[in-house]
């Protein structure tokens, strides 16, 4: 990957999040968007060779918030409906309402993304 394709991902998957936070793309659509982002492009380092790894290091704090997002929200989000059941809450998992309360929380922990 270069700097630029990763710029240029990073650029679109911040605005979709700003426009989720914002109230501008519904929850569940902008869940359709992103589709698991941070995953999709590896951005963990799991699967990165050497110079992913270094590039995705220099753009560590654009990729945070992705981290983040992911691994405290997406990762725990379920349907609404089931999101109602007991056992889900047990489990720690929770419906769109509360997912958009933290990922707005995130936005805000984190700075909005730069436009």
């Amino acid at each position: 990957m270069t700097p630029s394709e990763l710029t240029a991902a990073l650029d679109h998957h911040d605005a979709l999040v700003r426009q989720c936070a914002s109230g501008d793309l519904p929850f569940w659509d902008f869940c359709a968007a992103y589709d698991n982002f941070y995953w999709t492009y590896a951005l963990d380092g799991n699967e990165a060779d050497a110079a992913d790894r270094s590039l995705f290091a220099k753009f560590e704090d654009r990729i945070a918030p992705h981290r983040t997002l992911n691994e405290t929200i997406l990762a725990y989000v379920c349907s609404d409906t089931n999101a109602e059941s007991g056992s889900y809450g047990k489990a720690g998992r929770f419906g769109s309402e509360e997912a958009l309360k933290r990922l707005r929380e995130t936005v805000s922990q984190f700075g909005a993304p730069p436009r």
